[in-house]
């Protein structure tokens, strides 16, 4: 995990920072790095960027739902920053030879190996650094400010606020807040053995943390609740790609999941198994997605999600085994149901069976939280007429380049990125799409600052 001070500013004493293109990226997790790392690459003129965030540490490893001490549930191969160089963050670590030491690749080659949280961290942070330093004409600034506001005005731009204090003005937002997780306090912590806790969430995370708590003696047995039932697949022994079937994919959600299901179950019975499948349906699911009705978005956020994620949201293999021997043994039992009331000796859940009491001598709370749109920066966001609500209520309606996608009116330069656009772009939490939309976002933005530089060749009197 790497630290960059929250005052920290990069200012090149020669530019005149008033005329420069401002951007405000809100939000300094995996997606807000990464989205910097791309206007740092790709925006050809000299511009102003400030990253606004609370957090004085900053664990981009949260960013793909993980915590810098475990393993991250993707492999080398999918965790390149680079969306042409694809085998950089390999590359990264075979010439930090001392880094790629601690790499697990015992079965097979770097590429197809997991590593943890805390080395992508340091390598998406050298990426971050190495484009700055390429970029003498760029204006950094880090800030701690609690963004509670934002409004548009064709004169000023965009006017960014921060409570009670003085907005800042900009030319081009990015909102990179993420879905988040609610905090659980648990790295580091010690305390005395219990004899049972509490793990809620159904996700990579959730079943980390309980493995977590076995391995170093914090706890006896775990109870993991899951509102859903499903917990994670696993990945394949070895790194398969996106398998696609010549069949013409049905346009319907009933029909997708049925030619999913048919075509994963064949996978299984000749030997080379369901993940391949499932890649290739991924390949194509933004096109299905599209094409699907309201109605049959919503059906899939009531009915299909939850199984979906369990499928493409996968643990290490040897992190699914030691899942389900712990189950085997009885010192993890999964409960499907609901959490009404978390107290500090257990939790009120709601199971088959109705309410009752699990007592636990600690509560470690793991799902995934969606985007918090009642919250003030939303709340003026949509007032503001600048977004909208997507279909299925997960987030900001965007485009496949994160812009926010309002009123019938020509681009105002707000871009929503990463889950914060799940309900229009499915699979836009994971690595590789944040990357690839990043890069998409950055020659957007380019190509919309060559217009209106055009349009308007002076801006020194803005």
């Amino acid at each position: 995990m790497t630290q960059l001070p929250s005052n920290f500013t990069r200012r090149p004493q020669e530019l005149q920072t008033r005329s420069l293109f401002k951007v405000a990226i809100v939000g300094r997790g995996f997606t807000g790095i990464m989205t910097a790392i791309a206007l740092l690459r790709t925006i050809r003129r000299p511009f102003h960027l400030i990253m606004y965030d609370p957090q004085q540490t900053v664990d981009i490893s949260k960013g793909v739902s993980q915590s810098a001490t475990t393993l991250l549930n993707s492999r080398v191969r999918d965790l390149s920053v680079d969306p042409v160089v694809r085998n950089d963050f390999s590359r990264w670590l075979e010439a930090e030879q001392r880094l790629a030491d601690r790499a697990d690749g015992e079965r097979a080659g770097l590429d197809q190996s997991f590593v943890s949280g805390e080395l992508f961290s340091l390598y998406v942070h050298q990426r971050f650094s190495e484009a700055l330093q390429s970029r003498t004409d760029v204006v950094l600034q880090i800030c701690p400010e609690i963004v509670t506001g934002l409004n548009h005005s064709e004169e000023l731009g965009f006017s960014v606020g921060f409570g009670d204090r003085q907005n800042a003005r900009f030319d081009a937002v990015f909102l990179a807040t993420g879905y988040g997780l609610r905090e659980t306090q648990l790295e580091g912590r010690t305390g005395p053995v219990g004899d049972n806790v509490v793990v809620i969430g159904a996700g990579v995370r959730a079943v980390e943390q309980a493995l977590r708590l076995l391995s170093v003696g914090q706890a006896r047995h775990i109870t993991l609740i899951s509102a859903s039932g499903f917990l994670p697949q696993s990945h394949a022994r070895s790194a398969v790609g996106p398998i696609v079937s010549e069949e013409p994919l049905p346009r319907t959600l009933r029909g997708a999941f049925r030619h999913l299901r048919r075509a994963a179950e064949a996978a299984n019975a000749d030997g080379s198994g369901w993940q391949g499948i499932m890649n290739g349906f991924r390949s194509r699911a933004q096109e299905l997605w599209q094409e699907l009705s309201a109605e049959e978005r919503g059906r899939f956020k009531r009915h299909v999600r939850a199984i979906y994620d369990s499928h493409r949201n996968r643990l290490p293999p040897e992190h699914y085994e030691r899942l389900h021997r712990a189950m085997e043994g009885r010192t993890i039992t999964l409960r499907k149901g609901k959490i009404e009331r978390i107290a500090t000796n257990g939790v009120l859940f709601s199971g088959p069976a109705g309410l009752e009491v699990l007592y636990a001598s600690r509560v470690v709370d793991c799902r995934s939280r969606p985007t918090d749109l009642d919250s003030p920066l939303y709340r003026s966001v949509l007032r503001a007429g600048l977004a909208r609500r997507d279909e299925v209520d997960l987030g900001i309606l965007v485009d496949c380049c994160g812009r926010a996608v309002s009123k019938p009116q020509r681009f105002q330069g707000l871009f929503a990125m990463g889950p914060l656009g799940l309900g229009s772009l499915p699979d836009i939490d994971l690595v590789p799409e944040i990357v690839t939309q990043g890069h998409a976002a950055a020659a957007a933005l380019d190509d919309w600052i060559e217009q209106i530089t055009l349009a308007e060749p002076s801006r020194s009197d803005k």
